[in-house]
């Protein structure tokens, strides 16, 4: 496994292409292995970034107490055949760096986290630019994110192949995260309740589309303020709870037969999100 700790280093080519990059924060779990996995199985060579961005944290968010594991991920990386590691110092990162907004920043996790996806976009713009990678792989459950990603390889970074990995999840359904480390074994029992609520929406507005399509729309409101319900009753303080075309961030229309379901809750202080994309055109066949 080669490890590249500086951008001059980087000069020198030391991956083999073609690779995709894959942008981390470290804390690494199975879930980042399984980013590195899609990457081995689309042909090709995967190379993890560790930094620990503070361009996307607010005032009130935990750099300081983000998880940190640097040689531990390392052994994880070599154990499951990381082809290489960029872990670059925070200041060359940053130096001269070119500072990007990101579109459709205003919804979803954007409102309430003003300018992080400003900072996310920023930080892998910059790993793109001296990296060079053939390909990138991220993962589903930061849905959002994707979506930005995506627009700034359109916009900037053409040659770059986009890899997305399905939602990594634990045996209770918990989306895996790094921040899932603040909660205890029992606590992420309870926070498993956050898929099983998605799913029974997804379920209940697959059988409305199918039984009542012509009034599909009028009820998607009361459909979702329901389960806000529930899922408050269970302790967890929604952020948002959100029913949109996974292609614009808009409220569903029905332009679209694919729905985004996205949640964000606050639950023992830490913040979860997930989604679901829910095809309402096989629930109508």
């Amino acid at each position: 496994m080669i490890i590249v700790k500086s951008i001059e280093q980087l000069s020198h080519n030391p991956f083999k292409p073609p690779f995709a990059l894959i942008p981390t924060m470290g804390n690494l779990h199975s879930g980042h292995i399984n980013l590195l996995r899609l990457a081995i199985n689309k042909n090709f060579n995967p190379v993890v970034s560790i930094f620990v961005n503070p361009l996307q944290f607010g005032p009130n968010e935990d750099l300081k107490s983000y998880p940190r594991s640097l040689e531990r991920d390392l052994d994880v990386l070599k154990e499951n055949n990381c082809h290489g590691v960029f872990i670059p110092e925070q200041e060359e990162i940053l130096k001269n760096i070119e500072n990007l907004n990101a579109p459709i920043s205003d919804k979803l996790c954007g409102k309430s986290r003003p300018g992080h996806f400003d900072g996310v976009v920023t930080i892998v713009n910059r790993l793109f630019e001296v990296i060079k990678p053939e390909a990138c792989v991220f993962g589903a459950k930061d849905f959002q994110q994707q979506l930005i990603i995506k627009h700034l390889i359109k916009e900037k970074h053409r040659h770059i192949k986009f890899l997305s990995a399905p939602t990594q999840r634990d045996e209770n359904g918990l989306a895996l995260s790094s921040r899932n480390n603040y909660l205890n074994e029992s606590e992420k029992i309870e926070a498993s309740l956050i898929f099983k609520f998605l799913s029974g929406m997804s379920s209940e507005l697959k059988l409305l589309s199918r039984v009542n399509q012509k009034n599909f729309l009028s009820e998607l409101k009361s459909i979702q303020e329901k389960y806000q319900r529930k899922i408050e009753e269970k302790g967890f303080e929604v952020d948002y709870l959100e029913l949109l075309d996974p292609a614009t961030l808009e409220r569903f229309e029905y332009n679209s037969n694919k729905m985004l379901i996205a949640i964000a809750v606050f639950f023992k202080e830490v913040r979860l999100i997930d989604n679901l994309v829910i095809d309402l055109a096989s629930s109508s066949q």
